[in-house]
């Protein structure tokens, strides 16, 4: 007579109990023995609705959970930057040194300014 196995389902008539399948096994068990598995979703932790067993039963990974940034700090007030682009102006030249230069005769650069100084314009 064939007979269903009944895992780690511990079969009391005196007492019984509901029984519970793992959604990660398979293996039937005590459905008070199974737990919710749990993961991070933002902030906090998100039940993604499995009943798993101790076995089965994984830890909520903290990679998943967000970093919380601290706020910007406060800008300070009449800063005055310096003006880096002319000083960081790259022109473009040949292996023996001399600046590329246009049929107009200005200079060729890399990142272009905004501000043109008028000695180069």
């Amino acid at each position: 007579m064939p007979w269903r196995p009944h895992g780690h389902y511990k079969v009391n008539a005196a007492a019984p109990t509901a029984r519970g399948i793992c959604d990660r096994c398979g293996f039937a068990y005590q459905l008070s023995e199974l737990t919710w598995q749990v993961q991070w979703a933002g902030p906090k932790l998100q039940n993604i609705r499995l009943l798993v067993c101790f076995k089965c039963y994984d830890i909520p990974n903290p990679q998943l959970k967000p970093r919380i940034l601290p706020p910007d700090p406060m800008p300070r007030m009449n800063a005055r930057p310096e003006n880096l682009t002319y000083e960081s102006t790259s022109y473009l030249a040949t292996q023996d040194g001399d600046e590329i230069v246009t049929q107009d005769g200005l200079n060729v650069i890399t990142q272009p300014t905004l501000d043109i100084p008028d000695d180069i314009a």
